[in-house]
């Protein structure tokens, strides 16, 4: 018999990517009326909403007082009524009309897997730069990749070198963490995460607590450690031009590292990884690993966007050493 799957998505005026999002989501080779579609929207002025509507989705009007990525998400998430929730962002394209069967199997297989993920994003050369150099490597960010935290697998690597004790199940990996290590987890949660239920409810996601890497620490440091990773991608069109994006990131830095910081239960630099933070800021000054990583890519497949690495290494530097700077003055001050 088949699960009810609710699919919540955040938006706020995206009606750029909205249609395509929804569209991979009703070819889907499972049965609609099993599909419950939830936009949790921030108040779009937009075609968000008519655009959700054309494909039957429930909105949900979320306070534009409060209104984030992550608030959105977490207030939205109140309304899903399906066995399963799959987390996907309004710029997320399912690539295929398997891709929701492929994601549900690992769960229907072993009742302990908390939830699936895909193992990379996908890669197009028809994509911008950008957005194949997040594909490629597997972040949006260097910091975690560098500190061993990436959300996916780069396109460097054949098999899966994640964080976690894995184990190749066929058409994905079971991965185990470690439960007194909570924190030692990949960036995982979002653009197509389906978890089960009955553990999303053990989490803390309440909304002004929401951020989806937090509620798999909450569920990891309960002993509910078994995730399955697709043999799969999920398409990621952020569509962003590099300037546009460091402004994105700066506030993403900024609010969820600075200003919301005492609710979170996950941070990419914990102490023990200041050895790895120190060879990244190592790594950047002397761009001698950004640019060799940028090589080896390379050399597994030909896109001059393997080296925008070493940039955006530079500009990352950046944009955490001013948040650092800034959380220091708070403490003084």
């Amino acid at each position: 018999m088949n699960k009810l799957i609710s699919v919540v998505i955040a938006t706020f005026n995206s009606e750029r990517t909205l249609d395509k999002t929804l569209n991979s989501i009703r070819v889907q080779n499972y049965p609609q009326e099993k599909i419950e579609l939830i936009l949790a929207d921030g108040g779009s002025t937009d075609n968000t909403q008519k655009i959700g509507k054309n494909y039957g989705a429930k909105i949900i009007n979320v306070p534009t007082s409060s209104q984030s990525a992550e608030y959105n998400k977490g207030y939205g998430l109140q309304y899903a009524k399906g066995q399963y929730i799959l987390c996907i962002d309004h710029d997320n394209i399912l690539p295929h009309k398997e891709w929701l069967n492929k994601m549900l199997k690992p769960h229907l297989e072993n009742q302990n897997i908390v939830a699936t993920e895909t193992l990379r994003y996908h890669y197009d050369k028809d994509l911008t730069a950008l957005d194949r150099y997040f594909a490629l490597f597997g972040v949006n960010d260097p910091v975690p990749y560098y500190l061993g935290k990436a959300d996916r697998q780069d396109y460097i690597q054949d098999k899966y070198a994640l964080i976690g004790k894995s184990c190749d199940c066929g058409d994905y990996y079971l991965v185990e963490f470690d439960r007194n290590k909570p924190r030692k987890i990949p960036t995982l949660g979002a653009n197509g995460f389906l978890i089960k239920k009955t553990y999303f409810e053990k989490s803390n996601h309440e909304p002004e607590q929401y951020f989806h890497i937090d509620i798999n620490v909450d569920l990891v440091k309960l002993g509910y450690t078994k995730y399955a990773f697709i043999k799969d991608d999920i398409i990621h069109l952020t569509n962003s031009k590099f300037f546009n994006f460091i402004k994105r990131r700066k506030q993403f830095v900024d609010q969820y590292y600075l200003e919301n910081f005492s609710a979170r239960r996950y941070s990419v630099f914990y102490p023990e990884d200041s050895l790895k933070l120190v060879l990244y800021i190592i790594y950047t000054i002397t761009l001698i690993k950004p640019i060799f990583d940028s090589i080896r890519g390379w050399m597994k497949i030909k896109d001059y966007a393997w080296f925008i690495h070493p940039f955006m290494c530079w500009v990352m530097l950046y944009i955490y050493g001013l948040a650092t700077i800034k959380g220091f003055i708070r403490k003084l001050k």
